[in-house]
């Protein structure tokens, strides 16, 4: 078989398309304002986005991409270690390691990129790699660029420190370093970063805590680890600009010595370009509106704590923690995909749980775009809807979970 046959017998897309249920690369021709997005000619409800403070259509922060453009031009075209560093950098770094209360910071061009880099920069021979079984991908990927360069990888059973502080107890080094997200995307779970701190410094280990959907939600837009009193306590921290800074990118944060040995040893910042003008300066426009409303209660999570008790009424099976994720478990595939087309056929696109995770979820999120008038009309559909979308969903076409 050559290489390319594996691409010609995939046929899991094909099947769902048959179906009539595939949900993915959804054109969307428009910005995402007021809690709605255009969509294949019409204006649909739109929950499927990560941007929690409902920033990408700020005027500030538009304002400012806008203008970086017409002063620096629209890419930085090298590395940053070389030719392509703007002080548009140097100053989202300091203020990044400002707000979040560490010594330094070091943005990367893509949040997914900020996670591999570090995992695998500072992970190798002689090393060990303990992630949370749920962590998020690029943190799985930076592990195993880490093991190829001759460090260990365990995986601890979802969010139970008591997990990981067996695998420590019998850690062959005590150079390891544990992974975890502060919420966790699949499900909007909030993570027992008390508990996993106790066992890491019990044990030695280095924390790293991905903050992407903590940031901008909780303590104060801090993320979880200052929601649950462990900040300055956690050594390493990750976030991306594409949730609630409404950007492109991310950031590791750590002490200045550390910062400093990965700006120089990061093989993303030697060979990949900076991060682009316009999209450095959003993030930025959108770090200086976050520190602005610290004091205000987003209301992202208001909203859906709101869907989240309407659903649970109307029968649905809802999980999840307290944040603006509001996941809805369905009993398979056929049902999951079936529900997502049903619902967009309603005017209400949602999201799906990344394949390769084991729940059939429908993920809703809530922005604070999303205000009560917005949410009752969603409601509505889901309530119209119930029996279809928890009964026995109509097949469609020959698709086969």
């Amino acid at each position: 078989m050559d290489l390319l046959e594996k691409c010609r017998a995939y046929k899991r897309v094909d099947d769902l398309r048959d179906a009539g249920l595939y949900p993915f690369f959804p054109s969307f021709q428009g910005p995402f304002e007021g809690g709605r997005a255009p969509l294949d000619g019409a204006t649909v409800c739109k929950l499927s986005s990560c941007d929690y403070r409902a920033l990408s259509s700020d005027l500030h922060v538009i304002g400012a991409a806008q203008d970086a453009v017409a002063l620096y031009g629209t890419s930085v075209s090298g590395p940053r270690v070389l030719g392509g560093n703007l002080d548009l950098h140097s100053e989202l770094e300091a203020d990044l390691a400002g707000f979040f209360d560490y010594e330094a910071a070091l943005i990367f061009p893509a949040g997914y990129l900020t996670n591999l880099s570090v995992v695998s920069s500072l992970a190798g021979h002689g090393d060990q790699v303990f992630l949370d079984e749920r962590a998020h991908a690029s943190l799985v990927d930076g592990a195993r660029l880490a093991q190829a360069c001759g460090a260990e990888v365990h995986q601890f059973a979802h969010a139970r420190p008591d997990d990981l502080a067996r695998m420590l107890e019998g850690a062959q080094t005590r150079s390891a370093l544990v992974a975890t997200e502060g919420v966790f995307s699949h499900d909007g779970e909030m993570a027992p970063l008390e508990e996993l701190v106790a066992v890491c410094e019990g044990y030695g280990a280095t924390l790293l805590v991905d903050e992407d959907h903590g940031v901008g939600v909780f303590g104060a837009g801090r993320g979880a680890s200052r929601h649950l009193g462990v900040e300055g306590r956690v050594p390493l921290m990750t976030l991306t600009f594409s949730t609630a800074l409404a950007s492109q990118g991310g950031a590791v944060l750590a002490d200045a010595r550390t910062v400093d040995y990965l700006r120089h040893t990061c093989r993303s910042q030697i060979y990949s370009a900076g991060l682009s003008p316009a999209d450095t300066a959003a993030a930025h426009a959108a770090l200086r509106e976050l520190r602005r409303r610290a004091a205000a209660e987003p209301e992202a999570v208001a909203a859906a704590e709101h869907l989240r008790r309407a659903l649970v009424t109307l029968g649905y099976q809802v999980g999840g923690g307290i944040g603006p994720l509001v996941p809805v478990r369905f009993s398979s595939d056929l049902a999951l995909f079936s529900a997502h087309r049903l619902l967009a056929e309603h005017g209400v696109h949602t999201d799906i749980a990344a394949p390769d995770q084991p729940d059939c979820l429908l993920r809703v999120v809530c922005t604070d775009a999303h205000t009560p008038d917005v949410l009752d009309a969603v409601i509505g559909v889901f309530a119209n809807l119930r029996n279809d979308l928890l009964g026995s969903l109509q097949r469609r076409g020959e698709f086969t979970p």
